[in-house]
């Protein structure tokens, strides 16, 4: 077929576009680029040597088959180069140059020298030396870097680079080197215009294989280089084709992003005895696995242990997130990447890369290689060429916001006067037995508590029990002026309260005898019988729930059965001044679910927030049972890809870049999800915001949670958002950055709009309640003997 473009009469006028309709014009557009559509299949070149009559009769077939090819014929001055390398001492004459010329070219017509290289991806048809001249002449600038013995040793090897970003740059820096005679490339991608940021290519190459991207540019710089595209990547049954395909790989060089061929092509190198190069693009970690003089060396230097690729079978994305942080080394990352990773899905699609660093990692890995394929490299290990430690950015020095500092904890002695100034009962009250006591007591601090910090003291005199308000365990940000502490020592008081009935003693008690002022919260006077002010038998039979209530984390959106709700709501209301809101429509869910996810966000991006937050987290089972408080990180029943972000939350550098970005919205989805996944949220208040309330709203909660307990119901606290806005709406936001102070001041309207209470009123507790399976979690308690003084 004629091209249109070479016809005049076939080429319509301007008058004859104008006259015809838009759509014919269109038509004809769309014809024409489907047409002359390029082959993204083309990556081989083809070549000619004119010397051979066949050869030279293809070349000019193929000239008239296209106006279109571009010749290129430069061998004139390839030769004349090749001459004055070869006398590299002085500069030959004009007649000199000629004659050595006449040499090389030893009778043959210089049309009929060396090769032609035809590239149909670019219509250009190249002259060039053949290949041991080429060879000769293009390494040249690369002694005595690389001696000819090096080079003649290279030209031998076979690299096998998997993955087409860094994996590109590397390929490329080893094809101008000529660090190796054969490589083969694999990556399933095909080029999308965002991988143009790091990935060498021109907008023409938009959806072309990258492989053939990559084997194109190595065709251009050296076609006499043997290259093997395999366009639909590797998997685990192609793998050994990649590595053994034509002789066995000298080097297998991994770039790709898929944790599972990672692990699958270490696990097949290793067995073939293949070794590994990796290049992370992030703080210039280089990482080379030597299986060849190391065959039973563990994957990765055994930081993921000695994985087994079928450990990842059927594993989330989610999942593999934690086995990704230990390969690359969550501790070494740059804040960059950490921070970055936490913002994948969210505000970035997928792990960001830049030409720089995959330039310099490019670099830096060819050079790795071939210092490898010459065995001056025969050893394993992990290296950073991190080029911002070695020259860095001068900015001005952060100042890390001082810790608050945290009251002591009480001290015996005070303990004891304050007890002592306390009114005596006015009935006497019976002495406990040690036994009893202890039962006692160990049910009052089964009690929950904000972040398991078990804010209370006991003080055992002897005719009563004291309860205290321990100050050191009540000072954090997220409980306002320790009231979240009061509501846990409500519960306590509550558990006392059904223990002593259980054992067939009355309870009085005597709430803040001091003033509401002092840290002496209640004084617990027990009777062998009913005497005045002795609390009245509310359920009693919820009693055995004591020892087995606990925070269920697990959840199921289905409805409860209103006589259900209704027994929840009156255990709650059975306190004087208690009330509850609940709410049980998705759209509702939805909204308090946001609310409650954005406090979460404010309180990780608030420097002296998540300091305190991540504190709370006991991080391995031997610190959960040295320490016996806060949340041990295997009661939380985090999925392993949550559990390495909270890892990552640690990082603050990491987490104060978030914040310049507006980052974060990821925090933002497990409390929405835990939200929207339970039967109901439900918020407990009381009519005012003083100490005693709080106390009272405690054993509220408490009694709530006993009877939820006793229906197998899942309840799990979320409290971050009523007590941040108790600190901005009565504190001012003492202790907040500005920032996250005026954040959650916007938060306050619509959360009014689901919960509408007054401003001065105690927001004792915002929960969730779920029909959920029964969790075996249990947070630790500390030991009796740490938390009660016995006068």
């Amino acid at each position: 077929m004629a091209d249109i473009r070479d016809d005049a009469s076939q080429t319509p006028s301007g008058d004859d576009f104008a006259a015809r309709p838009e759509r014919q014009i269109l038509d004809e557009l769309a014809h024409l680029c489907v047409e002359r559509h390029h082959g993204s299949e083309m990556w081989r070149p083809r070549m000619f040597r004119a010397g051979s009559a066949e050869e030279a009769e293809g070349l000019v077939e193929l000239l008239r088959s296209s106006a279109e090819i571009a010749v290129f014929d430069t061998l004139g001055a390839q030769l004349k180069e090749l001459a004055e390398t070869r006398s590299p001492g002085r500069a030959l004459t004009p007649k000199e140059l000629a004659r050595v010329i006449e040499q090389m070219l030893g009778g043959v017509s210089p049309l009929c020298y060396g090769v032609w290289v035809y590239y149909p991806w670019s219509r250009r048809l190249v002259h060039i030396l053949d290949r041991a001249e080429f060879i000769e002449l293009r390494t040249n600038r690369n002694q005595h870097k690389i001696t000819a013995e090096e080079q003649r040793i290279l030209g031998t090897k076979k690299v096998g680079i998997v993955g087409q970003s860094v994996g590109q740059s590397v390929a490329l820096t080893m094809a101008m080197e000529r660090s190796l005679g054969e490589i083969r490339l694999a990556d399933f991608d095909t080029l999308g215009l965002s991988n143009l940021n790091r990935l060498r290519a021109g907008l023409h190459n938009l959806g072309v294989p990258k492989v053939y991207i990559t084997a194109r540019e190595i065709a251009e710089i050296d076609p006499y280089i043997v290259v093997k595209c395999y366009p639909d990547g590797v998997a685990q049954d192609t793998i050994d084709d990649f590595l053994l395909s034509g002789g066995p790989l000298d080097l297998l060089v991994d770039e790709c992003d898929s944790l599972d061929i990672k692990v699958w092509l270490r696990y097949h190198a290793r067995y073939h005895r293949i070794p590994v190069l990796m290049e992370t693009s992030d703080r210039g970690l280089i990482d080379i696995e030597r299986f060849d003089v190391e065959p039973e060396r563990p994957l990765f230097h055994g930081l993921v242990g000695d994985l087994h690729p079928v450990q990842l079978s059927g594993l989330s994305t989610g999942d593999k997130i934690p086995y990704i942080l230990q390969i690359i080394g969550e501790p070494t990352m740059s804040d960059r990447a950490r921070a970055s990773m936490l913002e994948v899905g969210y505000s970035i699609k997928t792990w960001p890369q830049l030409a720089s660093a995959v330039a310099l990692g490019g670099g830096a890995a060819a050079d790795v290689a071939r210092r490898m394929n010459l065995g001056a490299i025969r050893h394993s290990g992990r290296y950073w060429a991190d080029i911002e430690t070695i020259v860095p950015s001068t900015c001005e020095p952060v100042v890390p916001r001082a810790d608050r500092p945290r009251p002591p904890s009480l001290e015996a002695a005070d303990m004891l006067e304050m007890a002592s100034a306390g009114p005596a009962p006015t009935v006497a009250p019976l002495k406990l037995d040690l036994a009893q006591r202890d039962r006692l007591l160990a049910a009052a601090i089964a009690a929950p508590s904000g972040g398991n910090s078990q804010p209370w003291r006991w003080l055992a005199s002897a005719d009563r029990l004291h309860l205290f308000r321990d100050p050191a365990r009540a000072s954090s940000l997220a409980d306002f002026r320790g009231h979240g502490a009061l509501v846990a020592l409500g519960g306590a008081l509550e558990n006392l309260v059904l223990a002593a009935h259980a054992e067939g003693l009355e309870a009085a008690l005597q709430l803040f005898p001091l003033g509401e002022a002092q840290e002496l919260v209640a004084s617990v006077a027990c009777h062998d019988r009913v005497v005045a002010g002795v609390e009245p038998h509310w359920r009693d039979d919820l009693a055995p729930m004591i020892a087995v209530r606990h925070t269920n984390r697990r959840s199921a959106r289905e409805r409860l059965a209103p006589p259900v709700l209704a027994e929840l709501v009156a255990a709650i209301r059975s306190i004087d001044g208690a009330d509850v809101h609940i709410l049980e429509g998705e759209a509702a869910l939805t909204a308090v679910g946001e609310l409650v996810g954005a406090a979460d966000r404010l309180r990780f991006l608030d420097e002296s927030c998540n300091r305190e937050l991540l504190g709370e987290i006991c991080w391995t089972a031997e610190e959960a049972e040295r320490r016996r408080d806060g949340l041990d990180m295997n009661v939380l029943e985090l999925s392993r890809g949550d559990q390495a972000a909270l890892q990552m939350l640690r990082s603050w550098p990491s987490l104060r870049l978030l914040r310049a970005w507006g980052g974060g919205r990821g925090f933002v989805k497990a409390g929405l999800t835990a939200i929207t996944t339970s039967a109901a949220v439900g918020l407990i208040t009381m009519p005012r915001a003083d100490p005693a309330s709080y106390v009272c709203g405690g054993r509220a909660m408490e009694r709530m949670w006993l009877s939820a307990q006793s229906h197998g119901l899942a309840v799990h606290p979320m409290t971050t958002l009523p007590y941040l806005f108790a600190r901005v709406l009565r504190g001012g936001g003492e202790g907040l950055d500005p920032a996250t102070a005026e954040e959650a001041r916007r938060l306050r309207a619509p959360y009014l709009r689901l919960f509408p209470v007054a401003d001065d009123a105690a927001e004792v507790l915002l929960f969730r309640v779920s029909q959920a399976e029964p969790t075996p979690a249990r947070s630790l308690r500390r030991r009796l003997a740490d938390v009660l003084v016995v006068a």
